[in-house]
């Protein structure tokens, strides 16, 4: 028996979208051929990359997907077209907030009690 929890969403996979080509433009790259360079892969096999389908029968390697998200600052499920790139963004600060590691939580946390800080200041100086 796996450990492995069953995804809560299904599998759903974007098509159509040229996701990978849209990420790499947006990241400034013009050409696939300068983003492999970057990469440090051949042209031919990134090409081949941005060429494939979506999903995990992709045909993209996994440290291959990895580097590329990295690379394009995004995550690994928009590289292979588990995400949806025209997807909106969670609306208010709760949802991107619960999105985050525990230590990007405690990041956002030490910030706040910083900002919260600098308010309690402000108002016992009659600054406010």
């Amino acid at each position: 028996m796996s450990s492995l929890a069953p995804a809560q969403t299904p599998y759903k996979p974007i098509s159509g979208k040229r996701t990978l080509q849209r990420l790499r433009r947006q990241a400034g790259y013009r050409s696939a051929k300068d983003f492999a360079e970057a990469l440090g892969i051949p042209g031919s096999t990134y090409a081949r990359y941005e060429r494939a389908g979506d999903g995990a029968d992709c045909g993209i390697p996994l440290p291959a997907a990895w580097q590329i998200a990295d690379k394009l600052g995004c995550s690994i499920d928009l590289v292979i077209g588990r995400e949806d790139i025209d997807a909106p963004e969670p609306e208010g600060i709760q949802p991107r907030y619960e999105a985050l590691s525990p230590e990007g939580r405690a990041l956002v946390d030490s910030y706040l009690s910083y900002v919260e800080l600098g308010e309690r200041a402000a108002r016992s100086q009659g600054r406010r």
